[in-house]
């Protein structure tokens, strides 16, 4: 099983991805999180080739998250397939960072 905690910024709810491999390039994903949209998103099994190496409009991932999540700027659909890449064998376990910072502009 692989686990993913993903603290994604000013919304404040901490999700938690759950993966685990039902049989080779299938894996079952469940969503836990305080968020109303994204505590509908239930994804169920990924077939890992084909959401990892298709289309975003192909991705199940994707597909699911644009009925459910508001915020398209959201991280965790993206967290999703990194957490079933891993989970896969497709990629090993290394974090992921978004840092973001906001400067004053010289004149």
């Amino acid at each position: 099983m692989t686990i993913t905690k993903v603290i994604p910024g000013p919304c404040g709810f901490e999700t938690t991805i759950e993966a685990k491999q039902v049989a080779p390039g299938h894996v079952y994903v469940k969503v836990i999180s305080d968020c109303k949209s994204l505590s509908k998103l239930n994804i169920g099994i990924v077939n890992a080739m084909e959401d990892l190496y298709g289309s975003f409009e192909s991705s199940k991932v994707y597909k699911k998250a644009n009925e459910c999540i508001k915020h398209i700027a959201c991280p965790i659909p993206c967290a999703i397939l990194k957490t079933v890449e891993v989970e896969a064998e497709l990629a090993v376990p290394k974090g992921v960072t978004i840092e973001i910072v906001k400067t004053e502009e010289e004149e």
